[in-house]
Protein backbone atom coordinates (compact mmCIF):
# COMPACT_ATOMS: atom_id res chain seq x y z
CA UNK A 1 0.00 0.00 0.00
CA UNK A 2 3.15 2.27 1.19
CA UNK A 3 4.69 1.81 -2.07
CA UNK A 4 2.05 2.40 -4.44
CA UNK A 5 1.41 5.67 -2.36
CA UNK A 6 4.64 6.68 -3.12
CA UNK A 7 4.70 6.07 -6.95
CA UNK A 8 1.18 7.85 -6.86
CA UNK A 9 2.46 10.98 -5.18
CA UNK A 10 5.88 10.75 -7.56
CA UNK A 11 3.52 10.51 -10.31
CA UNK A 12 1.01 13.08 -9.84
CA UNK A 13 4.59 15.60 -8.31
CA UNK A 14 6.65 14.88 -11.53
CA UNK A 15 3.42 15.77 -14.02
CA UNK A 16 2.82 18.82 -12.72
CA UNK A 17 6.34 19.81 -12.68
CA UNK A 18 6.35 18.54 -16.06
CA UNK A 19 3.31 20.88 -17.09
CA UNK A 20 5.06 24.26 -15.27
CA UNK A 21 7.85 23.53 -17.16
CA UNK A 22 6.26 22.78 -20.53
CA UNK A 23 4.09 26.26 -19.59
CA UNK A 24 6.83 28.59 -19.14
CA UNK A 25 8.14 27.82 -22.40
CA UNK A 26 4.62 27.83 -23.93
CA UNK A 27 4.68 31.16 -22.61
CA UNK A 28 8.26 32.46 -23.72
CA UNK A 29 6.93 31.52 -27.06
CA UNK A 30 3.87 32.73 -27.18
CA UNK A 31 5.25 36.28 -25.94
CA UNK A 32 7.82 36.10 -28.88
CA UNK A 33 10.70 35.49 -26.89
CA UNK A 34 12.47 33.20 -29.03
CA UNK A 35 16.16 34.02 -27.73
CA UNK A 36 14.85 33.31 -24.25
CA UNK A 37 12.80 29.76 -25.13
CA UNK A 38 16.17 28.54 -26.79
CA UNK A 39 18.22 29.36 -24.31
CA UNK A 40 15.39 27.78 -21.37
CA UNK A 41 15.60 24.53 -23.62
CA UNK A 42 18.82 24.26 -23.50
CA UNK A 43 19.07 24.51 -19.59
CA UNK A 44 16.10 22.04 -19.68
CA UNK A 45 17.16 19.73 -21.71
CA UNK A 46 18.46 16.97 -18.76
CA UNK A 47 15.06 18.04 -16.69
CA UNK A 48 12.82 17.04 -19.85
CA UNK A 49 14.60 13.92 -20.31
CA UNK A 50 14.05 13.07 -16.13
CA UNK A 51 10.77 14.27 -16.11
CA UNK A 52 9.45 11.89 -19.24
CA UNK A 53 11.29 9.04 -17.97
CA UNK A 54 9.45 9.07 -14.74
CA UNK A 55 6.20 9.73 -16.26
CA UNK A 56 6.40 6.89 -18.35
CA UNK A 57 8.05 4.39 -15.75
CA UNK A 58 5.31 5.56 -12.70
CA UNK A 59 2.47 6.04 -15.15
CA UNK A 60 2.93 2.28 -16.28
CA UNK A 61 3.05 1.02 -12.76
CA UNK A 62 0.04 2.48 -11.78
CA UNK A 63 -1.78 1.37 -15.33
CA UNK A 64 -0.46 -2.21 -14.10
CA UNK A 65 -2.21 -2.20 -10.97
CA UNK A 66 -5.57 -1.56 -12.44
CA UNK A 67 -7.48 -4.67 -12.93
CA UNK A 68 -9.38 -3.59 -15.76
CA UNK A 69 -8.48 0.03 -17.25
CA UNK A 70 -11.70 1.98 -17.42
CA UNK A 71 -12.15 4.10 -20.20
CA UNK A 72 -11.21 7.49 -19.42
CA UNK A 73 -7.82 6.07 -18.73
CA UNK A 74 -7.19 4.35 -22.02
CA UNK A 75 -8.18 7.69 -23.43
CA UNK A 76 -6.42 9.88 -21.26
CA UNK A 77 -2.99 7.89 -21.59
CA UNK A 78 -3.74 8.21 -26.29
CA UNK A 79 -3.85 11.99 -25.58
CA UNK A 80 -0.87 12.25 -23.83
CA UNK A 81 1.24 9.92 -26.05
CA UNK A 82 -0.48 12.16 -28.76
CA UNK A 83 -0.07 15.65 -26.93
CA UNK A 84 3.94 14.63 -25.97
CA UNK A 85 5.69 14.83 -29.92
CA UNK A 86 3.23 18.18 -30.70
CA UNK A 87 4.53 19.95 -27.98
CA UNK A 88 8.30 18.75 -28.72
CA UNK A 89 7.69 19.54 -32.55
CA UNK A 90 5.82 22.79 -31.33
CA UNK A 91 8.74 24.10 -28.85
CA UNK A 92 11.48 22.92 -30.86
CA UNK A 93 10.14 24.51 -34.69
CA UNK A 94 8.61 27.81 -32.17
CA UNK A 95 5.23 26.66 -34.00
CA UNK A 96 2.63 27.92 -31.72
CA UNK A 97 -0.64 26.48 -32.98
CA UNK A 98 0.94 22.94 -32.11
CA UNK A 99 2.44 24.39 -28.68
CA UNK A 100 -1.00 25.86 -27.92
CA UNK A 101 -2.78 22.67 -29.09
CA UNK A 102 -0.38 20.32 -26.85
CA UNK A 103 -0.81 22.64 -24.26
CA UNK A 104 -5.02 22.14 -24.00
CA UNK A 105 -4.37 18.40 -24.38
CA UNK A 106 -2.09 18.27 -21.52
CA UNK A 107 -4.39 19.89 -19.18
CA UNK A 108 -7.13 18.22 -20.28
CA UNK A 109 -5.33 14.74 -19.69
CA UNK A 110 -4.75 15.90 -15.71
CA UNK A 111 -7.91 17.47 -15.46
CA UNK A 112 -8.90 13.76 -16.77
CA UNK A 113 -6.86 11.86 -14.01
CA UNK A 114 -8.08 14.25 -11.38
CA UNK A 115 -11.87 13.90 -12.26
CA UNK A 116 -11.33 9.97 -13.41
CA UNK A 117 -14.50 11.80 -16.04
CA UNK A 118 -14.06 12.84 -19.91
CA UNK A 119 -16.91 15.15 -18.87
CA UNK A 120 -14.59 16.20 -15.91
CA UNK A 121 -17.10 15.44 -13.40
CA UNK A 122 -16.44 15.90 -9.80
CA UNK A 123 -15.47 12.57 -8.15
CA UNK A 124 -16.68 13.94 -5.29
CA UNK A 125 -20.35 14.58 -6.50
CA UNK A 126 -20.78 11.06 -8.76
CA UNK A 127 -19.38 7.74 -7.65
CA UNK A 128 -17.45 5.58 -10.46
CA UNK A 129 -20.30 3.18 -10.01
CA UNK A 130 -23.09 1.28 -12.07
CA UNK A 131 -26.80 1.74 -10.70
CA UNK A 132 -26.38 -1.88 -9.04
CA UNK A 133 -23.90 -0.60 -6.98
CA UNK A 134 -25.81 1.94 -5.52
CA UNK A 135 -27.78 1.67 -2.47
CA UNK A 136 -31.17 2.48 -1.69
CA UNK A 137 -32.54 2.65 1.76
CA UNK A 138 -34.70 -0.81 0.87
CA UNK A 139 -31.36 -2.49 -0.24
CA UNK A 140 -29.32 -0.91 2.94
CA UNK A 141 -32.49 -1.55 5.08
CA UNK A 142 -32.85 -5.14 3.53
CA UNK A 143 -28.39 -5.78 4.45
CA UNK A 144 -28.82 -5.21 7.72
CA UNK A 145 -31.53 -6.70 8.79
CA UNK A 146 -34.29 -4.17 8.84
CA UNK A 147 -37.49 -4.46 6.90
CA UNK A 148 -38.88 -0.47 8.15
CA UNK A 149 -37.31 2.32 6.00
CA UNK A 150 -39.82 4.75 6.79
CA UNK A 151 -37.84 4.26 10.48
CA UNK A 152 -34.06 5.47 11.21
CA UNK A 153 -32.17 2.15 8.69
CA UNK A 154 -30.00 0.25 10.50
CA UNK A 155 -27.34 1.18 7.89
CA UNK A 156 -27.46 5.15 9.24
CA UNK A 157 -24.06 6.20 10.90
CA UNK A 158 -25.55 6.38 14.49
CA UNK A 159 -27.21 2.19 14.34
CA UNK A 160 -23.61 1.18 12.44
CA UNK A 161 -21.34 2.96 15.57
CA UNK A 162 -24.04 1.47 18.27
CA UNK A 163 -23.56 -2.00 16.78
CA UNK A 164 -19.61 -1.89 17.01
CA UNK A 165 -18.33 -2.72 20.10
CA UNK A 166 -15.61 -0.37 21.71
CA UNK A 167 -13.15 -2.85 21.31
CA UNK A 168 -14.01 -3.11 17.63
CA UNK A 169 -14.67 0.76 17.08
CA UNK A 170 -11.25 1.34 18.17
CA UNK A 171 -9.60 -1.40 16.46
CA UNK A 172 -11.18 0.09 13.20
CA UNK A 173 -10.26 3.49 13.32
CA UNK A 174 -6.43 2.40 14.14
CA UNK A 175 -6.50 0.20 10.79
CA UNK A 176 -8.52 3.46 8.54
CA UNK A 177 -5.79 5.10 10.25
CA UNK A 178 -2.81 3.28 9.23
CA UNK A 179 -3.90 1.95 4.88
CA UNK A 180 -6.44 4.59 4.46
CA UNK A 181 -5.88 7.98 5.79
CA UNK A 182 -3.18 8.43 3.33
CA UNK A 183 -5.50 8.56 0.42
CA UNK A 184 -9.35 9.18 1.71
CA UNK A 185 -8.08 11.74 4.60
CA UNK A 186 -9.63 11.82 8.40
CA UNK A 187 -12.73 12.71 7.26
CA UNK A 188 -12.83 10.63 4.16
CA UNK A 189 -12.36 13.60 1.64
CA UNK A 190 -8.87 14.21 0.52
CA UNK A 191 -8.95 12.23 -2.55
CA UNK A 192 -5.85 11.47 -3.43
CA UNK A 193 -5.03 9.96 -6.79
CA UNK A 194 -8.91 9.96 -7.16
CA UNK A 195 -9.62 8.05 -4.03
CA UNK A 196 -13.92 7.99 -2.81
CA UNK A 197 -15.37 10.68 -0.96
CA UNK A 198 -16.31 8.70 1.93
CA UNK A 199 -18.72 11.23 3.10
CA UNK A 200 -21.00 11.48 0.05
CA UNK A 201 -20.25 8.18 -1.33
CA UNK A 202 -23.44 5.92 -2.29
CA UNK A 203 -21.62 2.63 -1.97
CA UNK A 204 -23.78 0.23 0.65
CA UNK A 205 -22.10 -1.57 3.61
CA UNK A 206 -21.99 -4.54 1.56
CA UNK A 207 -20.07 -2.86 -1.42
CA UNK A 208 -17.73 -1.19 1.11
CA UNK A 209 -16.58 -4.23 2.46
CA UNK A 210 -16.39 -5.89 -1.28
CA UNK A 211 -14.06 -2.92 -2.26
CA UNK A 212 -12.24 -3.18 0.66
CA UNK A 213 -11.39 -6.71 0.44
CA UNK A 214 -10.98 -6.87 -3.49
CA UNK A 215 -9.70 -3.22 -4.27
CA UNK A 216 -10.84 -0.88 -6.47
CA UNK A 217 -8.46 0.55 -9.73
CA UNK A 218 -5.16 1.83 -7.50
CA UNK A 219 -7.04 0.94 -4.19
CA UNK A 220 -5.08 -2.50 -3.04
CA UNK A 221 -7.07 -5.38 -1.88
CA UNK A 222 -6.92 -5.58 2.01
CA UNK A 223 -8.47 -9.71 2.05
CA UNK A 224 -5.36 -10.74 2.48
CA UNK A 225 -3.88 -8.64 5.43
CA UNK A 226 -6.91 -8.07 7.40
CA UNK A 227 -9.67 -10.97 9.02
CA UNK A 228 -12.83 -10.77 7.98
CA UNK A 229 -14.36 -9.30 11.26
CA UNK A 230 -11.87 -6.17 10.46
CA UNK A 231 -13.04 -5.95 7.29
CA UNK A 232 -16.45 -5.56 8.33
CA UNK A 233 -15.91 -3.16 10.97
CA UNK A 234 -13.54 -0.85 8.62
CA UNK A 235 -15.97 -0.67 6.18
CA UNK A 236 -18.96 -0.35 8.81
CA UNK A 237 -16.24 2.78 10.43
CA UNK A 238 -16.31 4.00 6.64
CA UNK A 239 -20.01 4.62 7.25
CA UNK A 240 -19.82 6.81 10.17
CA UNK A 241 -17.73 9.26 7.70
CA UNK A 242 -21.03 10.00 5.52
CA UNK A 243 -22.42 13.42 5.77
CA UNK A 244 -26.52 12.97 7.58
Amino acid sequence: MQETVTVLHTHVLVVILFLILFTAKAMMLFLNEHKQLDKAKRYTKALDIVFGTLILVSGAYLVYLYQSMPGWLIIKIILVVLAIPLGIVGIKRHNKKLTALSLLIFFYAYAIAETKSLLLRNPDSIENTTTADIATPATDAAETGSGHVGTAPAGTPEAIVAKLEDDQLANAKAIYAQVCDTCHGPDGTKGVGGAANLKVSNLSLHDRINVVENGLDLMPAFGGQLSEQEIEALAAYTMTLKND
